[in-house]
C-alpha cells in the first residue's frame, strides 16, 4: 500500500514531470551528502544505519559523505555530486533557487521545530533579555535553526543581536554552541533543540551543568532532497523507503530514534516558505523580484 501511496503522490510531491525528470534509472552509487551540523564521527554513527536500511531496503547502493561545511554541501549538489541531501531549511531554500533541488521527505519533528536557548545551570537568569551585554554563541551562519531564525525571530521583537549582546560569535555546530556554554565561553546560547536534547539523553550534556532557558516559536526545517536529475523512478523507490520506516518494527524505531524522528512525511516547497522569507529579508538568499 505504501508503494502505491508514494506513486499517487511522486505528481504533486517530487515533481515526476518530463521537465524534472532525469534521463534514466541510475546504474551507479546514489550519492547521499548531510549537514554538517555536528562532529564527523557523531554524523557519521548516526546515519549509516540509515544508510544500511536504505540500501536493503531499495535494493540500490549508497555512498555517504559529510561536506566540510554548510556551503560546502550546497556547492557539491550544484556541482552534481550529490544525488541525495540532508539539508537545514535555509540550504535547502538556497539549493532549490539555485539548482533545483526537490524536496522529498522531512521528519514529523520538522513541520513543529524550534531553537533552544542554553544557558549555565547555575546561572539565575531567566529570559534572553536578561542576558543584555553578555557573550553570545550562534551556531553556523548558514544554520536554519542555529542562526537564521532564531536571529529572524529576536529582530522580529526589536533585539538586534550585534547591539544587544556584549560579543557574538558562530559556533562551526550545535554541539559546539552547547559545550561553549557548558565550559563557560559564553552566557548563552542557541542551538537545534532535537540535537540539544540528544545531547542531553546521551550524556554528552549534563543538566546540572546546562539548561534551557527558552524556545523560539516552531518553523518548518530539515528535509532530505534530491537532484532533478535523478530519475523519477529512483526518487519514487527513496521515497516509498522512508515512508515506509515503521516505529513499531524495533529495529526501525531504533533507526528512527537515532534521526530524532518518529516516522517521516512527505515535504513540498510551501513548507518553507517561511524560511525563505527570512532568508531573503537577511540577504542570504535573492527574493523574486532581484536579478
Amino acid at each position: 500500500m505504501k508503494y502505491i501511496i508514494g506513486f499517487v503522490l511522486c505528481a504533486t510531491l517530487i515533481g515526476c514531470g518530463e521537465e524534472r525528470a532525469g534521463d534514466e534509472p541510475i546504474t551507479r552509487p546514489i550519492r547521499v551528502a548531510v549537514l554538517p551540523d555536528q562532529a564527523k564521527d557523531r554524523l557519521s554513527k548516526q546515519y549509516a544505519p540509515l544508510i544500511e536500511y536504505l540500501e536493503n531496503s531499495t535494493k540500490l547502493e549508497f555512498e555517504l559523505s559529510i561536506p566540510a561545511n554548510y556551503s560546502d554541501l550546497v556547492e557539491q549538489f550544484a556541482a552534481g555530486h550529490v544525488d541525495l541531501a540532508w539539508f537545514g531549511g535555509l540550504t535547502f531554500v538556497q539549493a532549490s533557487q539555485r539548482s533545483q533541488a526537490i524536496p522529498l521527505v522531512f521528519r514529523d519533528v520538522d513541520i513543529q521545530f524550534t531553537s533552544c536557548y542554553l544557558a549555565s545551570a547555575t546561572d539565575a537568569r531567566a529570559t534572553v533579555r536578561d542576558f543584555a551585554g553578555g557573550r553570545f554563541s550562534f551556531g553556523p551562519k548558514l544554520s536554519t535553526s542555529g542562526h537564521l531564525m532564531p536571529r529572524y525571530f529576536m529582530t522580529r521583537e526589536g533585539l538586534d543581536p550585534q547591539e544587544f549582546f556584549g560579543s557574538v560569535r558562530h559556533s562551526a555546530g550545535h554541539d559546539q554552541t552547547a559545550l561553549t556554554v557548558r565550559d563557560g565561553t559564553v552566557a548563552l546560547g542557541v542551538a537545534n533543540c532535537v540535537i540539544v536534547n540528544a545531547l542531553f539523553d546521551s550524556g554528552d550534556l549534563d543538566e546540572s551543568r546546562v539548561r534551557i532557558i527558552d524556545t523560539t516559536p516552531p518553523y518548518s526545517d530539515y528535509v532530505w532532497s534530491v537532484s532533478p536529475s535523478l530519475h523519477e523512478s529512483t526518487r519514487i523507490i527513496i521515497l516509498n523507503a522512508f515512508l515506509s520506516l515503521d516505529a513499531n518494527v524495533p529495529e526501525q524505531r531504533a533507526i528512527l530514534q537515532a534521526q530524532g524522528a518518529n516516522n517521516y512525511m512527505p515535504a513540498g516547497e510551501s513548507d518553507f516558505d517561511v524560511i525563505r522569507m527570512a532568508a531573503v529579508q537577511a540577504g542570504v538568499l535573492r527574493g523574486t523580484g532581484d536579478e
